[in-house]
C-alpha cells in the first residue's frame, strides 16, 4: 500500500494511469531485450576470443544498466509527494541527459575501436557472423519500438532510449564489419566509423540539448504555443491573452497565462476559464496543470452603440427593426470622443431571428456598451452578454446625451 504522503499520479487520473503503465511496460521490455543481447554477445565473445565482440558485450552491459535506470526512472516519475507538489516528471529528462552521455561514450568506443590497432580474431565463422546480425536486428527492432511508442506517449525517456538503440545499431554494425572483414581477409572499419561517429555525436547532442531545455524550464516549441494561443483567443469573452508560458516536465506540460475577459462578472469569468481549460486539455492531453490569471478587460477606448430612428442620433424604441445604429468611440482616460459613425442596420429586413442577427453583428463590431430605450429581448440580450457587452437602458432621447453621461462617469 502506498504511503499517505506518496501517491501515484496514475491513481488520480485514469488516462494518465494507462499512459504511465504503457511507458513502464516498454521500459521493462527494454531491460529484457538488453539482458538477452548481453548474454548473446558475451557467449560469442567467449567462443571467438574476439576483441570486437568483447567490446560489443561491454556496450550491451551499458545498455542493461541504462535500461534498468530507465525503468526505475519512469516508475519514480509517476509519483507525487508533498515535498514535490509538481511531481517528479523531470526524472525522465534527467534520464534523457544521462542517455545522451552514454551515446557520447559509445561514440568514443567506436573511435577507439576504429582508429587503434586491433589483434585479428582467430575463431570467426558463419555462426558468429549470424549472431552479430541477430544482435543488430534485435537492437534495431527494440529501438524502433521504443522510439515509436515514446513519440505516441510523449515520453522523452523512451524517445531517448530509442535513439540510443539506433546508435547501438551503427556501433554493432562496426562489429559486424570487423568480423566479416576478418573472415574475408580485408578491413573497412575506419571508413564506417567516420559516418557512425558523426551520427552518434549529432544524436547525442540533440538529446542533451532537449533534456537541458526541459530541466532549465525552457518554453515549448513555437507551434505548440501558437496552437494554445489560438484556442484561448477563440473564447467569446477573451479580449487579450498575456504572459502565455508553457514548459515541459518529462512528458507533461505546465501552462500559465493571463486572460483579459470582457466581463466583470466573476461567475461568468470563471465559467469561461474552465471551458477554455477543457478545450486546451482536449487538444493537448499531455497538459498536467493549467493556471489562468483572470484580469479585467484592457480598455483604452470604449465603443458605445445604440439603435437609432434617424441619422441625426435620435434613439429608436426598436432593436432588431431599427433603421440605423450609432457607434461612438470614446477614450476612457478623459472621455474624449474619438469617432462617430452611423451605420444602416444590415438585418432590418430579415424574416427570422432579426434581433439575434443584429446582436451578432454588433459583437463583430467590437461593441463594449449597448444603450437602448427599451429592454433588449432575451435571445439578442443573451448573445450580447455572452460576448461581454454591457447592455443598458436609458431615458435619454439622443445618443450623444447618453455618450456624454457614460464618458463623464468613466473619465
Amino acid at each position: 500500500m502506498a504511503r499517505p504522503d506518496s501517491v501515484t499520479r496514475s491513481s488520480l487520473n485514469p488516462e494518465r494511469a494507462a499512459s504511465s503503465r504503457s511507458v513502464a511496460r516498454v521500459a521493462l521490455a527494454g531491460v529484457a531485450v538488453s539482458v538477452a543481447l548481453l548474454a548473446l554477445t558475451a557467449a560469442m565473445a567467449a567462443v571467438s576470443d574476439s576483441y570486437t565482440l568483447t567490446a560489443m558485450a561491454v556496450d550491451c552491459a551499458v545498455d542493461v544498466v541504462a535500461a534498468v535506470v530507465l525503468w526505475l526512472g519512469v516508475r519514480l516519475a509517476d509519483r507525487a509527494t508533498p515535498r514535490f507538489p509538481f511531481g517528479l516528471y523531470k526524472i525522465e529528462n534527467l534520464i534523457q541527459v544521462g542517455i545522451s552521455v552514454l551515446i557520447f561514450i559509445a561514440a568514443y568506443e567506436i573511435a577507439a575501436r576504429a582508429f587503434t590497432a586491433r589483434e585479428a580474431s582467430t575463431a570467426i565463422d558463419a555462426w558468429v557472423i549470424g549472431g552479430v546480425v541477430a544482435t543488430i536486428l534485435g537492437t534495431w527492432a527494440y529501438g524502433w519500438f521504443a522510439l515509436t511508442r515514446g513519440r505516441r506517449l510523449s515520453s522523452p525517456a523512451l524517445v531517448a532510449d530509442g535513439r540510443h538503440r539506433q546508435t547501438d545499431v551503427l556501433s554493432t554494425s562496426v562489429g559486424l564489419a570487423a568480423v566479416v572483414s576478418t573472415y574475408l581477409g580485408f578491413d573497412v572499419d575506419r571508413i564506417a566509423a567516420v559516418a557512425i561517429l558523426v551520427f552518434a555525436v549529432y544524436a547525442g547532442w540533440g538529446l542533451l540539448v532537449d533534456g537541458m531545455k526541459a530541466l532549465l524550464d525552457a518554453s515549448v516549441d513555437a507551434e505548440t504555443l501558437s496552437r494554445i494561443r489560438d484556442i484561448l483567443g477563440s473564447g467569446a469573452l477573451v479580449q487579450q491573452v498575456d504572459g502565455l508560458a508553457v514548459r515541459s516536465s518529462g512528458r507533461f506540460l505546465f501552462l500559465e497565462a493571463t486572460l483579459h475577459l470582457r466581463t466583470d462578472d466573476l461567475a461568468r469569468a470563471h465559467a469561461e476559464s474552465h471551458r477554455l481549460e477543457g478545450e486546451v486539455r482536449s487538444a493537448l492531453p499531455t497538459i498536467e496543470r493549467v493556471n489562468f490569471d483572470l484580469a479585467p478587460p484592457v480598455r483604452d477606448t470604449l465603443r458605445i452603440a445604440a439603435p437609432l430612428a434617424t441619422r441625426d442620433g435620435e434613439l429608436s424604441a426598436e432593436f432588431g427593426g431599427s433603421p440605423y445604429f450609432g457607434l461612438t468611440e470614446v477614450r476612457t482616460a478623459d472621455g474624449h470622443v474619438l469617432r462617430r459613425d452611423v451605420l444602416p442596420n444590415p438585418h432590418r429586413e430579415a424574416e427570422k431571428q432579426k434581433g439575434i442577427l443584429v446582436a451578432e453583428w454588433l459583437v463583430r463590431q467590437g461593441v463594449d456598451v449597448l444603450v437602448a430605450r427599451e429592454d433588449v429581448k432575451k435571445g439578442p440580450g443573451y448573445v450580447l452578454r455572452q460576448a461581454g457587452v454591457d447592455v443598458r437602458t436609458t431615458r435619454a432621447a439622443r445618443l450623444d446625451e447618453e455618450v456624454a453621461a457614460l464618458a463623464g462617469r468613466r473619465a
